[in-house]
């Protein structure tokens, strides 16, 4: 049977949801397309547009040049590389009930459409194997009228083979590497359900009873595929915690304290840590992940916990292990923090309301996504300074004067 694989939206936090409840665009380091080394790196930025079509913007990381832009549908949110491929590139619409697909080595190349079931909103896309995408659905639809859903995208014909029923408002999922299990996160009943990529069904759901934390909000995976780590971000009388669930039995390993309302977490394939963003304190967690996938150690250990600006949503780490970053939402800059001794190095003010952050390979550059003025911010990792601002397309491209911006949501390199 199909296959399933996990990439991964802040829609409170971008304004697409409602204000109680913030989640955001899960995402996998990239691999470059045709083999390595490359010579040539890109970085694609997502563009959301509440009015008419949204678009792609894809940048020549060496020369920080705008080389195209592709059109997609309505309120984009996230975006996703098909595996083993050489440059699909697939964004997820969330107001338009589709997917949109086109392949990102030929400039200007033509563009599909994938609709959904109507009523979908679709917020995060995952691919692992050849052959299949995988759309986390946050809303109702017909085929699930009281929950969410994750639609499967047969990509050899570009259409939905079969939409399957998860819980109640799903903000997250991510999907071992090894592509056996998807791992969904539902805030509106706190579980994880766990979706059998081989028998295309959901195999077992993981509760507050069986030890799971309250208020589940982001999902990753170990390199290993052993365990999976779910950020639960609390309540005002619960502090946030991290539960680690094993997968060989889906069962809750242990929960971690967090500090307040945690959001978002990212794995240092390089380094091989855990970071996660305390968004309501400040602060960011980083965890040794080599300890627990060398000696099945339930005590995830600590190495640091670093005071970075105010609101952290987005985290990064250079694959040179020299620095990670950090994407303050409300301070509206960027941290710049040593990996090896843990202080900060520098703070740099980027664009209003960066919601997404991420490095590109040779780890020279660092980008952001500014959703509330319109921008993307590059910065130089030689010394930590903003290089530039870049726009993103004009939600009207009619517009001749004090022209309306689309928002940029998520970014993805290679």
């Amino acid at each position: 049977m199909h296959k399933l694989k996990y990439l991964l939206p802040v829609l409170c936090l971008l304004g697409l949801t409602g204000c109680g409840d913030q989640y955001r665009p899960v995402a996998n380091p990239i691999i470059g397309q045709g083999g390595q080394p490359q010579t040539t790196h890109y970085a694609f930025v997502v563009n959301s547009n509440p009015t008419g079509n949204s678009s792609t913007m894809q940048i020549d990381v060496s020369g920080d040049t705008n080389l195209q832009i592709q059109p997609s549908g309505a309120g984009a949110v996230a975006e996703a590389f098909l595996a083993n491929t050489t440059g699909a590139l697939l964004t997820a619409n969330s107001l338009a009930d589709s997917v949109t697909e086109y392949n990102t080595i030929t400039t200007f190349s033509t563009t599909t459409t994938i609709s959904l079931l109507p009523g979908s909103r679709p917020i995060a896309l995952t691919s692992t194997a050849p052959g299949f995408m995988y759309v986390l659905n946050s809303s109702n639809n017909s085929n699930c009228p009281n929950t969410g859903s994750v639609s499967v995208i047969n990509t050899s014909v570009l259409a939905v083979i079969d939409t399957v029923c998860v819980g109640p408002s799903p903000v997250s999922f991510a999907q071992l590497p090894l592509g056996t299990k998807i791992y969904v996160a539902n805030q509106g009943d706190n579980s994880v359900s766990v979706f059998d990529t081989g028998a295309g069904r959901i195999s077992s759901t993981i509760t507050q009873s069986q030890g799971l934390g309250l208020n589940p909000v982001f999902v990753v995976t170990s390199t290993d595929s052993n365990y999976v780590f779910v950020v639960n971000r609390g309540d005002g009388t619960n502090p946030g915690s991290l539960s680690i669930i094993t997968t060989s039995n889906d069962a809750v390993l242990t929960n971690i304290p967090l500090g307040v309302a945690p959001t978002f977490a990212y794995v240092d394939t390089h380094l091989l840590r855990l970071y996660v963003a305390n968004t309501g304190s400040n602060s960011v967690m980083v965890f040794d992940l080599s300890a627990i996938n060398a000696s099945n150690n339930p005590v995830l250990p600590t190495l640091a916990t670093v005071n970075v600006g105010s609101g952290p949503v987005g985290i990064t780490a250079l694959p040179d292990g020299t620095r990670f970053y950090t994407a303050n939402s409300i301070s509206n800059d960027v941290t710049s923090v040593s990996a090896t001794s843990f202080s900060v190095l520098k703070t740099v003010p980027v664009g209003t309301t960066p919601v997404w952050i991420t490095g590109e390979p040779t780890s020279t550059k660092v980008y952001t996504a500014n959703r509330d003025s319109g921008n993307i911010s590059i910065i130089q990792t030689v010394n930590d300074s903003l290089v530039s601002n870049m726009p993103a397309p004009q939600e009207d491209p009619n517009c001749t004067t004090n022209c309306a911006l689309q928002r940029p949501m998520m970014i993805l390199t290679f």
